[in-house]
């Protein structure tokens, strides 16, 4: 059959020329678009080879673990300077990108004059053999002691979290006895949790705390955490946790079960722990104090050093401001040191090999070099001056913070924020923890507006992390934001390689950290430091054999703008059913700056309520 091709035209001669004019220009706007999502496209794949490559190179094996005052950190340095050249960042008042300062200087025990010996009840006197039973730690300064031994666990004074292991027992002029981290670290219910450890962790807030408590020196003991067995505990050299202010000592595990089989530690329920595992077992069962004096034993501690200087430095540059507060200063930083071959702060113990530290912290670093060259390329000077800080000797103490802090480039007072980025390489579940979100009010509006544009699930832990560079910041009172990933099974180890890092994550951990700081960076008034108020629903319940009926609510609260009424019962909070008063608090502190989903019993009815869980002096 033979086809009809012929056609009716459907409009008049004028409106066919519009109609393909239309046509013709929703076909040039589409090609548009499509070479505008090629060049977005390009941007995305370029930044990721950026970030890759960076990584790639900082956690190479021909860098040895970056270890200040060994040649692979360097090379690293080596490395970030010729990219901050590449990039265009403007150089330090001194013509480099180097801030120098010196580490470890009191990096070297006298062997055959420090002693450790330990006295027991019956009298009779045991000398520790140095670098097998214990270690000194570099202090400032030598010293000669004999005094009395008193216990006090983890040795945390936490009186915000109602925990604190001095309070009931005498300290002054004592030596005490802790173990290391925290209690409860595999509780997800606990104020304590290894996965976010609180800042009292940190070696340094226990010999605050020590000296607070009125102690002249300290031993610490690895936790089972640390060293499951007795066989795998193993000792920190003296040269790895930068200066003490006190006298310290590491003893093994061995020793103080020596101890306490001797003078077992009483717990409250009057039972006896007689080694670290049983007093672990004791404390995590109801996180209460077991600090008490160690009966009869006494200890001389003896110890001296000999200098030694180690210089390492800060890599720094910088992108001046324009506009009216271009003499404030906006801090950038992520530390590129690590472990060198793991002899210090390893989590393979016996394992002398290198510790790459892609994750901890090549991942950070090459965020702190990525965001540079975003930013000098923009069109526009940024509102503040931006300063790009690689610290060094992080793994230390945060010692190149701490001496950025101590000597700024740029003055303190003017510097408005800090930006932190430590282990940004193993995003799962699309899921980035932001710390310190609530050092200054002014972060929680903008990390969740920022949110909303990003495929990310933001966690904001109430606790602030320690051992990490924004803390010396924070001391300092400067708003801080803390961006991670979260601790893994090869954090610390020398499986932390290139291999394992999640790039494409490390990039969106990026994108999200340019826009919040895009955003804070163009606010009119200094963000204040400071937490927020704690969250209040603004309800009382009265519990009713187990059902938690809401008997008031306070005018203006969370919870009556949200639709509480009295009289409801409340069921769930986010998924997890709610029989106690405390359930509810220890959820509601669990999400707390969330979307949470409330099931509740109205009348005969079950409803659910989604309310903002973000207290008004957070908005």
């Amino acid at each position: 059959m033979k086809k009809n091709c012929s056609f009716k035209l459907m409009f008049p001669p004028k409106q066919l020329l519009l109609f393909l004019s239309t046509v013709g220009l929703s076909l040039i706007s589409a090609s548009c678009l499509i070479a505008q999502e090629s060049e977005e496209t390009v941007e995305q794949k370029a930044s990721l080879a950026r970030v890759s490559a960076d990584i790639k190179v900082l956690a190479s094996p021909e860098y040895g673990g970056r270890q200040p005052g060994k040649p692979g950190i360097k090379l690293a340095e080596d490395y970030l300077v010729a990219q901050y050249k590449e990039i265009g960042l403007k150089p330090l008042k001194n013509g480099t990108y180097l801030q120098e300062f010196e580490v470890g200087r009191q990096t070297k025990v006298d062997e055959k004059s420090s002693k450790l010996i330990l006295i027991a009840p019956d009298g009779k006197e045991t000398e520790l053999e140095l670098g097998k039973q214990w270690q000194a730690i570099n202090s400032r300064g030598n010293f000669d002691l004999e005094t009395e031994l008193v216990f006090v666990g983890y040795g945390i004074s936490a009186e915000e979290l109602n925990f604190d292991e001095y309070s009931d027992v005498d300290c002054k002029d004592k030596i005490v006895v802790m173990v290391r981290s925290e209690p409860q670290g595999k509780s997800e219910d606990s104020v304590f949790n290894r996965e976010t450890p609180t800042r009292h962790a940190s070696l340094r807030a226990k010999t605050v705390a020590a000296k607070k408590g009125g102690a002249i020196g300290m031993l610490m003991v690895n936790d089972t955490e640390t060293a499951p067995t007795e066989e795998r505990d193993e000792l920190t050299p003296s040269d790895r946790l930068g200066t003490m202010s006190i006298p310290f000592a590491q003893i093994k595990q061995s020793v103080f079960n020596q101890i306490v089989a001797t003078t077992p530690i009483l717990t409250g329920a009057g039972e006896s722990a007689k080694n670290l595992s049983e007093f672990e077992t004791a404390i995590d069962k109801n996180l209460e104090s077991l600090s008490q004096p160690l009966e009869g034993w006494k200890v001389k501690f003896k110890t001296e050093f000999t200098t030694e200087g180690i210089k390492t430095n800060n890599v720094i540059g910088v992108i001046e401001g324009e506009g009216p507060f271009a003499n404030e200063t906006i801090v950038i930083g992520g530390h590129y040191d690590h472990l060198g071959d793991g002899s210090y702060g390893s989590r393979a113990p016996g394992r002398r090999e290198v510790h790459n530290g892609a994750d901890d912290n090549a991942s950070g670093t090459a965020a702190v070099v990525e965001l540079a060259r975003r930013f000098i390329k923009r069109d526009k000077k940024p509102e503040r001056r931006m300063v790009f800080i690689c610290f060094s000797a992080e793994e230390m103490g945060l010692l190149g913070a701490v001496h950025y802090v101590g000597n700024p480039e740029f003055p303190l007072e003017d510097t408005v924020m800090m930006f932190n980025f430590d282990m940004i390489g193993w995003l799962r579940d699309d899921k980035l923890s932001v710390l310190s979100w609530n050092s200054s009010p002014q972060f929680n509006s903008v990390l969740d507006s920022v949110q909303k544009e990003m495929p990310l699930e933001i966690l904001k832990p109430r606790s602030m992390m320690g051992g990490s560079d924004h803390m010396p910041f924070d001391a300092r009172k400067i708003p801080n934001l803390f961006f991670h990933t979260g601790l893994h099974e090869v954090y610390h180890t020398p499986e932390d390689k290139y291999e394992a890092i999640n790039c494409e994550g490390a990039v969106k951990v990026i994108d999200y950290s340019e826009k919040v700081i895009e955003k804070m960076m163009a606010i009119e008034k200094r963000p204040t430091h400071g937490a927020p108020p704690p969250f209040s629903l603004g309800v009382t319940l009265a519990d009713k054999e187990g059902v938690m009926e809401i008997e008031a609510i306070k005018e203006g609260s969370v919870g009556e703008k949200a639709g509480l009424l009295v009289g409801d019962v409340i069921l769930e909070v986010a998924d997890s059913p709610i029989e106690t008063r405390r359930s509810l608090s220890r959820i509601i502190r669990r999400e707390e700056g969330k979307t949470v989903k409330f099931k509740l019993k109205r009348d005969d009815a079950e409803i659910i309520l989604n309310i903002d869980l973000v207290s008004k002096a957070e908005e």
